[in-house]
């Protein structure tokens, strides 16, 4: 059974198949947060759309006037979000599109796509406008916990992707304590800050709640697991949490996509956490977005030498972010009584609750089945060899990993 069987039985009013179909394909026409397919969408429903971007050889005139009012500005006649321009840069797709293939995709990786009609949307994201998603596809083991996607109930934490020991630390400690209250730990799934926070929501074993203890938002296909040195860590997400993108699967990550997906990872949640940014860090992106839509901000000071801390200390600088000094500040940001963690919960800690960053990525990517060559484990992890050697060895030490002399595995702990 399928979530759209499991989340619409006896539901009359449920989107049918049909209509996901011509969601898929115009997801394929249309690349996400595109003002004017918005626009168009607000003058017409997403079927006479497509039929109208079909219709090669026709422009209708008499729908720039409204379309520009929606916009609230004239476009140029060469500009992007002119009307002509956009139709004609959908229609160039149309040989491409393929629907049908993009829903058995997702439905090969165990996944589905998600409309606005759907009782599971996120309402959240309306506060995008005319920015918002025209779709979502997604991957869960649960697909209940779609349903959870709450806006109240949701933090989102951002950084670097080279983080620092302190950052990954400090991230690790937020999203725990947060997830142990029982809220949801949103981030891109990317190397450093995404997979700590990622990491540390996981980490709590008794989750008791209706929403998902972690969200993913991929920049690409919900088939393509990336970063791939993270592909265990996001499988494990898949298997406990939610994996969602707004690009149809086979869409390869690009800067662009990032930077569109990180206005999603703000409007999904009610509070954004920088915890560890560079100056120009991609966090920053998330954290002006958090900004606009009226989320609330807070970024973790660290350093004033450490260049990985100069963009939280920017934000707070500039009055963008609430400085974060603890993980009770933040359950005071949204509105949580602050309890200490339960002496229990702080005891049982998982064997790998104890790895540095090299040695949590080099664990990620490895596996209790098959061997892979230290140079495999380096390329795969994007840990250089030196410290892929030391990070294998302090696994050893650890006996979380051994060798047959040639090539190495995880080892199950008792």
């Amino acid at each position: 059974m399928t979530f759209n069987d499991v989340n619409t039985a006896g539901k009359a009013s449920a989107p049918t198949s049909q209509e996901r179909r011509v969601y898929a394909h115009l997801n394929q026409l249309i690349e996400p947060n595109d003002y004017v397919a918005t626009a168009l969408l607000e003058l017409m429903s997403p079927q006479e759309l497509l039929r109208l971007i079909q219709r090669e050889d026709f422009y209708p005139a008499a729908l720039k006037a409204p379309v520009d009012g929606i916009l609230g500005f004239h476009p140029p006649g060469d500009g992007a979000q002119d009307l002509r321009v956009a139709l004609a840069r959908w229609r160039k797709r149309l040989s491409l599109s393929n629907p049908a293939g993009a829903l058995d995709a997702a439905a090969r990786a165990g996944g589905g796509l998600l409309i606005p009609d759907d009782a599971s949307w996120p309402r959240q994201l309306a506060d995008l406008e005319l920015g918002r998603p025209l779709c979502l596809w997604w991957r869960s083991a649960n697909p209940q916990l779609l349903e959870g996607q709450e806006l109240a109930r949701s933090v989102s934490i951002v950084g670097s992707r080279d983080a620092s020991d302190y950052g990954d630390q400090v991230t690790f400690d937020l999203g725990r304590t947060l997830a142990l209250n029982g809220y949801t730990i949103v981030s891109g799934g990317a190397y450093g800050i995404d997979a700590s926070a990622h990491r540390a929501a996981l980490s709590v074993d008794d989750w008791q709640h209706p929403n998902p203890p972690t969200i993913t938002v991929m920049a690409g296909g919900i088939d393509r697991l990336y970063p791939s040195g993270n592909s265990n860590l996001l499988n494990q997400i898949i298997a406990r949490g939610v994996l969602i993108s707004e690009v149809p699967p086979g869409t390869t990550s690009a800067r662009f996509r990032f930077l569109n997906r990180n206005r999603l990872i703000a409007a999904l949640s009610r509070l954004v956490i920088v915890s560890e940014a560079r100056h120009r860090s991609g966090a920053l992106n998330t954290a002006s977005h958090a900004v606009e839509l009226g989320r609330d901000v807070a970024a973790v000071p660290g350093s004033v030498f450490a260049p990985n801390s100069a963009g939280c200390h920017r934000l707070i600088a500039e009055g963008s972010a609430a400085l974060l000094a603890s993980p009770q500040d933040a359950l005071g940001l949204v509105g949580h009584h602050c309890q200490a963690e339960p002496r229990s919960a702080k005891v049982q800690q998982r064997p790998t609750d104890i790895l540095g960053r090299d040695e949590a990525m080099v664990y990620d990517i490895m596996s209790f089945t098959k061997g892979l060559l230290v140079d495999e484990i380096s390329a795969r992890s994007g840990v250089p060899l030196i410290q892929t050697l030391r990070a294998i060895n302090r696994l050893e030490t650890l006996q979380m990993a051994a060798t047959d002399g040639l090539a190495w595995k995880l080892v199950r702990q008792n």
